[in-house]
């Protein structure tokens, strides 16, 4: 889970290299000296911060430390290019620390900052906010320390792992109405949460929520959240939901890529959201298509971010099989229609409806169930990272996601004859 680095790089969290007056750069297996030689004491002490990463969610990779310059990317860990990038900074002194991305994120042209700037913790991940364009130039931000000692979280979004899920699940520990159980465990022997909100009788129809296939995709969790807990409440959209529908929710898909700080997307032979074809290479996957063959689900729904600053991604969107099943295009567009109705102006614009045609499915969450007979709905709803002028906090996120229940509710949904 991430890296530890004292003015230097070390690689991943394997060891730590740290030299008093020499500064050596450990790099993808690359050594070099730096530019801080024995002797010159007066340029050591300008590097007054301290990186690290290993802590859940944590990716960073160091390229170089110039004084209270530091040169940074998101790591791949050998997989194809993604922005996602999430560490701590621990100031040697009070100054200011400027924080460099490369021009292209290892390929990626996108850039790895937000149009709200980075995401900040200031009390170790607890809680989060957007830092602004205030501090950014650029590929580029800086952070005025105040104090040696003082310790920041910055992050490319808001992050969102197992202790956010756990204290989600400790908020509702004792709901009738709330089941935990675990659906498999991950290649590297994590459990993973199958939370179930209703009673399964025989005239419920059963539903299925998924997030977190792609582990970077942090912001969609906040609006999963507030999906579930809407179900769960004693609201009249929380009452008529279980009347009617039995929830199972996944909440992490990628289960070891959240905690260890992966990318997620388009990882090498393919990532979570690929894998469902005839052979599915992850557990979880498989264990999904398991449960589907003894609950039948009749609708889907799985939550995701799509990329950082794309103009066209700024935005609330539906993707999927627009002809499967055959009444996906209308039950899809009635849902955006009443979540439309329902959303502040403070909110990303949306939710459009990008259904595409398919002949052939796709091996994605949401061709699986959509050209599975008998299925009523099944899309991927995408919720943009950060998009400017828009209330993309965690607080603001878990009421859309209540808002997205009740238009759930309100919107009747019909299977084709």
């Amino acid at each position: 889970m991430g890296s530890y680095y004292s003015g230097v790089l070390s690689y991943r969290f394997y060891y730590t290299i740290v030299v008093t007056c020499t500064v050596i750069i450990v790099f993808s297996g690359i050594i070099s000296s730096s530019t801080y030689l024995a002797g010159e004491e007066h340029l050591f002490r300008e590097v007054s911060v301290t990186i690290r990463s290993d802590f859940p969610g944590g990716n960073i990779r160091l390229s170089d430390v110039t004084g209270a310059t530091v040169h940074l990317e998101p790591d791949l860990r050998n997989d194809r290019p993604w922005f996602y990038w999430y560490f701590e900074a621990i100031a040697g002194k009070p100054g200011r620390v400027t924080f460099v991305f490369p021009e292209k994120v290892a390929g990626f042209e996108q850039g790895a900052i937000s149009y709200q700037g980075p995401a900040l913790s200031t009390d170790n991940g607890r809680t989060w906010r957007w830092m602004g364009k205030r501090n950014i130039d650029g590929r580029s931000f800086y952070y005025d320390f105040s104090r040696a000692g003082e310790r920041v979280r910055f992050a490319v979004t808001i992050p969102y792992v197992q202790d956010d899920l756990e204290k989600f699940l400790a908020r509702h520990a004792h709901p009738p109405h709330l089941r935990q159980a675990i659906l498999t465990y991950s290649r590297h022997g994590r459990a993973v949460e199958l939370l179930q909100i209703g009673s399964a009788e025989q005239d419920r129809l059963p539903v299925l929520v998924t997030a977190r296939h792609h582990a970077a995709e942090t912001m969609a969790s906040f609006v999963l959240e507030g999906f579930l807990e809407e179900a769960l409440s004693d609201s009249a959209a929380g009452r008529q939901f279980r009347e009617k529908y039995v929830l199972y929710a996944i909440p992490f898909v990628d289960k070891d890529g959240v905690e260890e700080g992966d990318q997620g997307k388009n990882r090498r032979p393919h990532d979570h959201n690929r894998g469902y074809g005839h052979e599915s290479i992850y557990p979880e996957i498989r264990a999904i298509k398991a449960l589907d063959e003894k609950l039948d689900f009749r609708l889907t729904l799985d939550f995701h971010c799509p990329t950082l600053v794309m103009e066209d991604h700024q935005v609330m969107y539906f993707v999927g099989a627009r002809n499967h099943p055959p009444t996906n295009w209308d039950n899809v567009a009635a849902l955006a229609h009443e979540i439309k109705k329902r959303l502040p102006g403070t909110a990303p614009a949306g939710p459009l409806v990008w259904l595409r045609p398919a002949d052939e499915p796709v091996p994605m969450n949401s061709h699986y169930f959509g050209f599975k007979p008998g299925t009523i709905m099944a899309a991927t709803l995408e919720f943009p990272f950060a998009p400017p002028g828009k209330a993309t906090d965690p607080d603001s996120c878990r009421l859309y996601g209540r808002l997205i229940l009740q238009a759930w509710v309100a919107t009747e949904f019909f299977a084709a004859k």
